[in-house]
This record gives C-alpha cells, structure tokens and sequence, in this order.
C-alpha cells in the first residue's frame, strides 16, 4: 500500500562535533531525543513515510544512544538514511552499519571544509575507505556542495576519485565511484529565515516529506530547522492527527503556491527536485 509521505525527517539531536560556515544557526537548546520518544517517533512516522532519514540539523552519529537508536529501526522494519558528516564513523565497530534497517549512509564531504586544510586529504581517504568495506547492500552516497570550483572542492573531488580509481565527467551531477558509492554534487544554498531570495514556485514540504525535530515538534520540512513553522508536539498529538489537520493542509497549499507562500519559504534557497512542477 502507498504511503502519503516518501519521506520522514527525523532529528535524534541538534548537536554536532562540527561547526561548519554554511550551515543554519539553531537558536534552540542542544536536545537529544530519548530513546524512548525515537521509538514513538519513528513507528508513527513509519505508517505515513516510506524512507526515514534521520536528519535535519546536528550529527546523528553524536547522540549518547545512537546503536539503540538503529536497533530500534531495525525491529521496527523501517528503512532507514543515515546523513552525516562522517567523522565519526570510526569511533562504532564496523558491525554496527550491518543494521538491517540501514539502506543508505549520506555524508556531507563539504563539512570538512571547517577542518585544518592539512587534515581534510586524510579524512576524505578514511571515509573513502569506509565505503570500500561496507556491506554490500548499503548505498554511500557522498555529497560534495560547494559555491564554485574552489580549492577545497577540487581537492576533494581529487582525493576522492584517486582512492576509487574513478573520473568525472565535466558537467555531471553525479559519479559512480563502486558498486553501490556514488558521488554527487551540487551547490550551496540560503537557508530559510536569513534574509535570502529563494524559491517562488513552490516546493515538496508536506507533500514529499515532513519533519520531527529532537524536541517532538512537527515541522513542514528538513529546513525548518528551528520550528519557525510548528504545526505540532508528538507528545502532546498524534502524528497523523498532526499532518492531517486543518493548519497542516493549508500550510501545504500556501508552500506549494497554490497561496501566498509563508515569508520563511520564500527566503529558502533549496528546492526540492521538481517542485516547480508539483
């Protein structure tokens, strides 16, 4: 049976190990989720989304019960995506990304750039690595965004090419580096609230995915990093009652444009591929 959502944001912590220029400042309190409230989280996310990803802003790898948390996925039967920066990868045992409910570990590469230059060649090589050995089932997608062509980019994609054996064609988006590792590109982008110019045309929030943020509340999207557009609190309502209520419907029209998009979305540099046509 089809699922309304393709995908279901989930944030099992605000903090990170890294603090990198481009990314969104969160005026909330560092909060990681409990194991409990996860649990909760993803088994009513899981009967509306196909896919969770835990993501929106933090590291998930720096949660204090991050193997609970994917062994919760794993008996829940959920499939699950994994974004990370990936530089802690190396302080679980190897075992631990065997999960049955991991499909796709995503690591953002253009968080290294906040590292000692000197330092950035050998961690590109280990994640590299990491890929190398992963189990066969797993994807590895590697994200590599950047505003240009910079040094940190060319470098990067150099080391990270040398240690597949790989080369990118000029113009594509993406290279596959191995059997389930791909590498794929893109530009960085505003995010919503800082003043920017972003997308008129409408996006997929509330449509293609949705988000929980660490604390319980419900927001349209992975963006809405602060709650800026709370539609509801898992612990005061349940999810589906949340997404199929009157402010969720109509924040959905207003985001797809069918209405004066919230002043928030409008200043949010990202779009959802294909939202113009949505």
């Amino acid at each position: 049976m089809k699922k309304p959502f393709r995908r279901a944001f989930i944030e099992i912590t605000n903090g990170c190990n890294l603090a990198c220029g481009f990314c969104a400042r969160s005026s909330r309190p560092g909060v990681s989720m409990s194991p409990v409230l996860f649990e909760s989280a993803a088994a009513q996310a899981a009967k509306l989304a196909g896919v969770i990803s835990l993501h929106v802003l933090g590291e998930p790898l720096t949660h204090p019960d991050f193997p609970e948390i994917l062994r919760i996925c794993s008996r829940l039967g959920l499939k699950v995506n994994l974004v990370t920066n990936g530089v802690l990868l190396g302080r679980f045992p190897p075992s631990l990304f065997n999960e049955n409910c991991l499909s796709q570990i995503s690591i953002s590469l253009h968080a290294l750039s906040c590292l000692p230059a000197a330092e950035r060649p050998r961690e590109v090589k280990r994640l590299a690595e990491f890929a190398l050995s992963k189990p066969p089932r797993l994807i590895v997608g590697f994200r590599l965004r950047s505003a240009g062509a910079d040094d940190f980019f060319r470098e990067t994609l150099k080391v990270m090419l040398a240690a597949f054996g790989a080369a990118a064609n000029p113009g594509a988006d993406f290279v596959k580096l191995g059997e389930g590792v791909f590498l794929n590109f893109g530009g960085l982008f505003d995010w919503p609230g800082a003043g920017g110019s972003g997308t008129e045309h409408g996006c997929l929030g509330l449509k293609h995915h949705f988000g929980i943020l660490s604390d319980g509340r419900v927001v349209p999207c992975c963006a809405d990093f602060d709650g800026a557009l709370t539609l509801g609190d898992i612990a005061e309502r349940p999810l589906a009652e949340i997404l199929s209520g009157p402010g969720a419907l109509a924040l959905r029209k207003r985001i797809a444009g069918g209405t004066d998009m919230p002043a928030y979305c409008r200043s949010c540099g990202f779009a959802a591929p294909g939202a113009a046509d949505a």
